[in-house]
């Protein structure tokens, strides 16, 4: 994955092939430093998780428990990212997130105990809805990570100026529910603590409840995660095929017919 990173990073970043390779080699040490981070979650107490990060943005925090219609948390896979979840349960925010399940048991047994060691709660991706319906109906706050590939039944964004595919369910669960969107991302200070930044809140009354709507909504969530990794690409995970599937890849895909209608 080392060539296919240097290749991604001077495709989206527009750099040269030495800064590609400069930046690659500091992503690998990083996705290193943040996996022991994370694996370190079972292993540390309240107090430990509690003064390992410092909060930039509370009055959205505040502002979407307010509000009372839950909340649909958007991070990617950037920093030490399982951290947010357990870091803000244990702040009075308490999170569901839902997650994909591991092929290996024991393995998922390892993850499931990381993700809720400190109070957070998970749900499967793939018989989730009712749970997470009933969450977002008693005010609760559910977390998606969402910028991988979603194969051909995703909805088409612009991400780094070519589409890619991105997940359903944020836009439809915000739009279906009126619970905002509430992005959020973690920056890692191995010397200090960590920034945990959250974003101004994104409403759903300000789309329509249709597949264009869907659409807009999940671009602009998608231009955020953008910026997030051009502030700090190195702590992106560039080994996943994000740009896997193209729309001429899904002509059935509504939300690809918007793309191939207007002429790509």
């Amino acid at each position: 994955r080392y060539e296919f990173t240097i290749n991604s990073m001077m495709e989206h970043l527009k750099i040269s092939r030495d800064e590609a390779k400069q930046k690659t080699e500091h992503f690998f040490v990083n996705f290193l430093l943040n996996a022991f981070e994370m694996a370190s979650l079972r292993y540390i107490s309240d107090e430990e998780l509690q003064n390992r990060i410092i909060l930039e943005g509370a009055e959205y925090l505040k502002e979407v428990k307010e509000l009372g219609k839950g909340g649909v948390v958007i991070s990617l896979h950037f920093g030490p990212w399982e951290l947010i979840p357990q870091w803000l349960t244990l702040n009075g925010f308490p999170m569901t997130t839902v997650v994909r399940r591991q092929n290996n048991k024991y393995v998922d047994k390892w993850f499931s105990e990381m993700r809720t060691c400190h109070g957070a709660k998970i749900t499967d991706s793939g018989f989730a809805i009712r749970e997470i319906l009933r969450e977002l109906k008693k005010g609760g706050v559910i977390a998606l990570v969402s910028d991988q590939d979603n194969g051909k039944a995703g909805i088409f964004v612009k991400f780094f100026e070519k589409y890619a595919s991105a997940p359903t369910g944020p836009a439809i669960i915000s739009l279906k529910t009126k619970a905002p969107i509430l992005p959020m991302a973690i920056f890692p200070n191995y010397e200090g603590k960590h920034l945990l930044k959250i974003y101004k809140p994104i409403y759903p009354e300000n789309y329509e409840n249709t597949v264009v709507g869907q659409q807009q909504l999940t671009q602009e969530y998608t231009n955020l995660l953008e910026t997030i990794v051009r502030e700090s690409p190195e702590q992106w995970f560039w080994v996943h095929r994000r740009w896997k599937t193209q729309p001429q890849d899904a002509p059935d895909n509504a939300y690809a017919k918007i793309v191939l209608e207007s002429n790509y």
